[in-house]
């Protein structure tokens, strides 16, 4: 017996839960030293370690350092009672199972006998203690304990084997060979079998340096002592190959990915197990993606990535060489008409066939790319005469001019060609596609299908475009962008029932930015989706400030412009309703507009987001109606609440019967389809008369209000619109 008294500072510390043997241990918690020694006295022929504390505190604190097959707990201590003490351990996930034993001096009564069992206790002795109970009963948790451990301990054994087989059955589909020190193959599992094309006798005992190829720093001849993998596993480090070759029996190589991994026996290498997977369909599909990340599916021509990467090259042998390289950017002319009326696979054909025309135009070592759609690039390296390069850009207009005959079609494009050089035209890959851009569209503006070299022109327009852009990524910053209000009227009520939100960009006190200067800008650079997300939010914000404030009711919405590149972004509707959701606005606060340009561009996918926001409860303008390229079938099909007049129609009402004729003509059309109808420009009560009398649901123009601050327009509102004009 080993008695521990914690008073007298005989324990040893250890760390949380220790257990210092196998030999189960005894905690003894009486305030009074001559019990404790009683209780030890009793139980002495026990094997144990024995503990023991003064105090329920003294007590809770080794049990958080020791493991105690049971605890005999005297119930009257001072500072913390048997009865708190049990309570506490109970509380406690790793010590409310071990077994209690109260004992106490007090008279015996079943209300007290309740209360302890109540407090978690196994058994009660009472004062005096016969020494045979108190041993048998001890001696029964003693048992029970060392049972547990040796559950505990073949639970482990049987949990190491467990993660044995496991990993076993992991490596069951890869070839796995056992080799003695020598390189002596002494175990193949069935997948190294049939990846070798060997039975398991033909491999036995074979050198391993049979199957394996080393790679090009180890030559053939070299030993097996002197290889990397024997070296490295003698110095207890696993070997790794990423890219390997085996050889079969017959000699065929094949790729592999193996790992070598040392046996040991006690501190001596005895062998090692080499494990290896066939990678031949991993090299295989490797290669694919390698093909289709370098090359355009259809064509064969390199890619946006890969033509990228030639020009980076080509710029840099140029500085090397003090060189000049052309940069020609090719867009065919007219073949959106060709794929829309003829099918995209008489599109796809047409587009083979230009690569294989504009490819026979070229010298050897021009490179040639199609970046996408019907645009294609090449590079044309040692050639600085502008007569040069003009006569290959002409050679592959007049080329691409010939018909083609595709699917029983006969067929005539064009091709806008954009030329910059360096270092004329710029220094790096990333401006010259950019000037030969922005020459091609200038031939598209000038008529198509010719070629155009860039400029020192339109180097000031390229510089005027970057200056645009960083302006307008330091505006979204500084947060310069703020929102206009333009009153819709009713003009028969005489009362405001809506707003269009204008955004305008405010560069100084008194400075602004035309929205026609940064809008189309902000399209190309694709910031446009960011601003019209801030417009969105913002729009809600006003709304739910001016009914806070009792502005406006309800039944007052706010029209928001909804821009191309917004409405092919797929998080449109989660943005609107979150930000509905985060000002607690009803759908009806918020109207959508959008152009013709975009109802065509795409009707499938645009009568598909229509019909979310039909759902949500938003109501959709078409805007500026009447100056774009909308069909009256495309007007049936979607899902729309009203057309919005072109102010360039009601301003022209002066000129004659043919501009009222035409605005008769949409009041019309919208009264048949069951849509309301807004007429924007309105400037004099003569136009609001014509109006009125076609009975034009809605106005929106300088004759009632400009576009208004958010500030002025609860003074507005507060004005009798009878008294405006």
């Amino acid at each position: 017996m080993n008695a521990i008294n914690q008073q007298e500072n005989s324990y040893i510390p250890l760390t949380p839960r220790a257990q210092i043997s196998g030999v189960p241990k005894v905690l003894i918690v009486d305030d009074l030293r001559e019990n404790q020694r009683a209780i030890e006295a009793i139980l002495e022929d026990l094997t144990a370690e024995f503990y023991t504390a003064y105090n329920g505190e003294e007590a809770l604190s080794l049990t958080l350092r020791y493991d105690f097959a049971v605890i005999l707990l005297d119930v009257m201590m001072p500072v913390m009672d048997g009865f708190e003490t049990a309570n506490l351990l109970r509380i406690n996930q790793n010590t409310q199972h071990i077994p209690i034993i109260f004992i106490t001096a007090a008279d015996r009564t079943e209300e007290y006998e309740f209360k302890g069992y109540k407090a978690g206790a196994v058994d009660y002795l009472f004062k005096p203690i016969k020494p045979l109970t108190l041993e048998s009963k001890v001696k029964v948790f003693l048992e029970l304990e060392v049972q547990k451990q040796q559950l505990k301990k073949t639970l482990e054994d049987i949990d190491r084997l467990k993660r044995k087989n496991q990993l076993l059955l992991k490596s069951v589909g890869e070839g796995i060979l056992g080799l003695d020190v020598m390189g002596k193959i002494t175990f193949s599992n069935p997948a190294a079998q049939k990846l070798l094309a060997s039975r398991e006798r033909e491999l036995e005992n074979k050198s391993v340096l049979d199957f394996l190829i080393l790679n090009n720093t180890e030559e053939s001849s070299v030993a097996w002592e002197e290889t990397e993998i024997f070296l490295k596993c003698s110095h207890g480090k696993m070997h790794h190959e990423t890219l390997g070759v085996f050889r079969k029996k017959a000699g065929l190589p094949f790729p592999v990915e193996y790992n070598a991994t040392p046996v040991y026996d006690e501190d001596k290498m005895v062998g090692m197990v080499l494990a290896f997977q066939d990678i031949t369909e991993r090299k295989r599909a490797e290669e694919q993606l390698h093909q289709l990340a370098q090359y355009d599916s259809l064509t064969g021509l390199n890619n946006r990535y890969s033509f990228q990467n030639l020009l980076g090259q080509s710029v840099a042998r140029a500085i090397r060489n003090n060189s000049s390289i052309a940069v020609l950017f090719l867009d065919l002319d007219k073949f959106k008409t060709v794929n829309d009326s003829l099918g995209h696979e008489v599109g796809d054909f047409l587009l083979q066939e230009v690569a294989l025309r504009i490819q026979a135009c070229l010298r050897d070592g021009d490179v040639i790319g199609r970046i996408g759609g019907d645009e294609f690039t090449v590079i044309l390296e040692s050639i600085s005469v502008a007569r040069d390069i003009a006569a290959i850009a002409q050679k592959i207009i007049e080329t691409i001019s010939e018909p083609f005959n595709l699917r029983d079609h006969h067929i005539h494009i064009g091709v806008s060609i954009g030329i910059a050089t360096y270092p004329e035209s710029a220094t790096d890959e990333e401006t010259l596609m950019r000037c030969a851009d922005i020459a091609m569209y200038k031939v598209k503006e000038s008529g198509r299908n010719g070629y155009r070299f860039f400029t020192e022109l339109m180097q000031k327009e390229v510089l005027a475009v970057l200056q645009m852009e960083n302006r307008l990524r330091v505006a979204l910053q500084l947060n310069q962008f703020l929102l206009y209000y333009q009153p819709k009227v009713d003009p028969f009520e005489n009362k405001v029932v809506g707003f269009e939100a204008l955004i305008r960009w405010r560069v100084g006190p008194d400075e602004f930015v035309s929205p026609g200067e940064f809008i189309s800008k902000a399209e190309e650079m694709g910031v446009i989706v960011s601003i019209g997300n801030w417009i969105i939010n913002e729009s809600c914000r006003q709304v739910r400030e001016w009914l806070d404030n009792g502005v406006i009711d309800e039944s007052v919405s706010v029209a928001v412009n909804l821009s191309i590149k917004q409405m092919q972004n797929s998080s449109l509707v989660s943005t609107i309703q979150k930000s509905l959701d985060l000002y607690k606005l009803p759908s009806a606060c918020i109207q959508l507009e959008i152009t013709e340009g975009i109802m065509i561009d795409d009707i499938d996918r645009t009568i598909k987001m229509l019909d979310q926001f039909k759902t949500m409860g938003l109501k959709v303008s078409i805007d500026d109606f009447g100056t774009g390229y909308s069909s009256l079938n495309y007007l049936r099909r979607l899902p729309i609440d009203a057309l919005k007049i072109d102010m360039s129609f009601v301003q022209a009402l002066h000129e004659g019967e043919q501009s009222k004729a035409i605005v008769r003509a949409i009041i019309s059309l919208s009264k048949n389809l069951g849509l309301t109808v807004i007429a924007e420009g309105v400037e004099d009560g003569e136009q609001l008369s014509f109006l009125k009398e076609l009975e034009c649901d809605l106005i929106q123009g300088y004759y009632f209000s400009k576009p208004l601050e958010s500030h002025s327009v609860e003074r507005f509102m507060k004005t009798s619109l009878s008294n405006l004009h």
